[in-house]
This record gives structure tokens, sequence and C-alpha cells, in this order.
């Protein structure tokens, strides 16, 4: 164990204790949560100290976030900015939006504290079993600062870029995550209403050429991407499958919300002209709102 490197962490939770176990065997730890019992659990199984007021880490010059909510992770701030050595760094691990971590770095500049967004790209199970990723954003100086912190909570990091981009990444993941689960739900409710088996389904959608990977690696990698919307599938034959999909639940009476939205945007997307491109070209249209989808060249 690093004994000369303090690392203080605010949030025992579901992630926030195993997070802090695995920064308390390589780091002599100080630890904050509103659970007494937690705090005691953290002193009990990895020798942490608790912080019992703001002046516990004036000698810190690293501190982890994993708390509930940006407001909680702000008032965490609030209370030890002033009291944080010139040259600390903050890790927010939390789930929060990049206007958060930007006002984080608006109320710790003052005090020569930086910070950098390392958001969690896992569930409790892979935290606690060491296959956890985490999605950095921030400057690679203050990032090469508490490397060796930041390789005790996952090996596997991927740099995003500036402050907030790795809290952003984490925010749309979860969004696809959470936008699959209901298209999913949609899917398994049709496929057993018409007596497709649910193992045969999950088979068939789970396959690298079918509908669950191809739209991203395939579609968005390299069509949209590129801008190349030449030949392929064409947006109304797209269409016209949506329809037949539609149709399909309205016949066996099972409502779909995700799908059904999706329809939408093919209509628009026909209506502007785009039917005889691939139909990857539905992405056109956020381009054409004023939010392409992908950097102009």
């Amino acid at each position: 164990m690093n004994q000369n490197t303090r690392v203080a962490i605010y949030g025992l939770g579901n992630m926030g204790y195993p997070l802090a176990e695995r920064i308390g065997r390589h780091f002599a730890t100080q630890v904050f949560d509103l659970d007494a019992a937690q705090r005691q659990r953290a002193q009990d199984s990895f020798g942490a100290t608790a912080i019992t007021e703001p002046e516990d880490v004036s000698a810190t010059q690293t501190v982890v976030l994993c708390l509930p909510s940006p407001a909680v992770s702000l008032s965490v701030l609030a209370q030890i900015a002033p009291r944080l050595p010139r040259g600390a760094v903050v890790v927010e691990t939390s789930t929060v939006n990049p206007e958060h971590i930007h006002a984080q770095h608006k109320l710790l500049a003052p005090y020569g504290v930086d910070l950098i967004d390392a958001s969690i790209m896992a569930g409790v199970g892979q935290m606690v079993a060491g296959t956890a990723s985490l999605a950095l954003g921030g400057s690679p100086e203050a990032i090469a600062r508490v490397q060796p912190v930041l390789d005790a909570i996952a090996s596997r990091q991927i740099w995003f870029g500036a402050l907030g981009a790795g809290a952003a990444a984490k925010v749309i993941n979860n969004a696809v995550a959470h936008a699959v689960m209901i298209v999913v739900a949609e899917a398994g409710a049709m496929a057993t209403a018409a007596g497709v088996q649910c193992d045969k389904l999950i088979a068939l959608l789970s396959d690298a050429q079918m509908g669950l990977h191809r739209p991203l690696t395939y579609r968005y990698a390299e069509r949209i991407v590129n801008g190349d919307y030449a030949g392929g599938m064409p947006l109304d034959a797209a269409r016209k499958d949506s329809v037949l999909a539609l149709q399909l639940a309205q016949t066996l009476g099972v409502p779909l919300f995700a799908i059904q939205g999706s329809h939408s945007v093919y209509d628009m997307a026909a209506a502007a002209g785009y039917g005889r491109e691939d139909y990857a070209a539905v992405a056109k249209l956020w381009a054409d709102w004023g939010c392409p989808t992908v950097p102009a060249a």
C-alpha cells in the first residue's frame, strides 16, 4: 500500500463502497458517508479513516466523488474546496452531465484545484470483480497526476476529450441502453404474441449481422461517419418494413412506444426527400435541424 498518498472518497453507497475498497487496497484512504455504519465498515475492512470535518482533507491531494446527485457533489465541493491544497485533483465518478462538471470546475478553479470526470461504465458487480471501465474527460496533465488512483479503480480507461466529455459519454451510453431496453421489451412482447420462441429471438438479435448491432457497427460507423448514403437498403424500404412492424403489433394487440416513435422519423426523412438513399440517411435530419450526428470534415 502507498502510505505516502492519501485519497479521500466521498460516498460509500452501492457503487461507492466497492470503489473505495479497490482504492483502499493501494492507498491510505479517508472516507465520508452519511451512513455511520458504512464509514465503520470501511474502517474495519480496509483501514480507512473517517472524515469528520472539511479540515480533515487539508493535506489530501486526491478526492474521489461517488455521490447520488449533481447537487450533492457540488455541495460537498463547496465545503471542502477552500481546505484542499493547491494542486489537488478531484475525480468525479458520479453520473452527472457536462454542465455539472463545468459548474464544479468553476467552483474549484479559484482554489487551484483541478477536476477530471471519470464516469464508471459498469454495474456494481463489475466494480467488485475489477472489470469496470472509466470514461475520462479533462486535461491529460491532471489525469496523469491521479493515474495510479484511476488504475486502482479500473484497468480499462477511455479518454473522450475535454472536461465533461467522459460524463457525456456515460450519459449517452446509458440513454442508448435504456432506449434499447424499451425496444427489446416491445420486440419480446411481439415475438411472444406471434409464437416466436424467446431463445430464438435472443439468438437472432444477438447475431453481429442483425438488428441490434448493424445500425451502430455498419450504418453509423461507416455510412453516417463517412457521409456515404449511396446504394444500400433504401430508406423507403426500411420505412415499408417499419409499417409492417406496426401492422403486426396492431394485429397482435401489442402496444408500441419506441418502435412507433422511430417510425415517425422515417416518415419525416421520406418527406425530406431521402427515400432512395440508404436508410442511414435518417441521420441527415439532425444535420437539417442544426445538430449533425458527426463533426464536419
